[in-house]
């Protein structure tokens, strides 16, 4: 699930691959991160809840400028009525994507 997750809303920009060459990486004012670099990024380390926090994008401070991704904190939810599920659902599906991300880290 993860990977169709990814797929579904990540891909257009960090691409297929993870790697940041989405295609519309292009057009974008910031070009989009390697995703499959981040623990190296991280001294070898996946730092589970920054990841999750930027996916999220609902705990971003103002001082720090406008967010460059979308907020999926309200995107994963917001087909679901009931705010205590659909917070589930939001959390549920950036967890997801959180081990997906790890699953593709390299080393190298």
């Amino acid at each position: 699930m993860g990977s169709s997750l990814y797929i579904r809303h990540c891909a257009a920009c960090h691409g297929v691959s993870g790697e940041g060459d989405g295609p519309a990486a292009e057009a974008m004012r910031v070009p989009p991160s390697d995703l499959t670099r981040i623990a190296q990024r991280h001294g070898g380390s996946f730092p589970d809840g920054e990841v999750a926090r930027t996916i999220d994008g609902r705990f971003e401070y103002p001082a720090h400028g406008s967010a460059d991704m979308p907020v999926w904190g309200e995107r994963f939810g917001d087909s679901i009525p009931e705010s205590s599920i659909s917070e589930e659902v939001a959390r549920g599906k950036t967890v997801t994507v959180v081990e997906y991300l790890k699953s593709i880290q390299r080393s190298d």
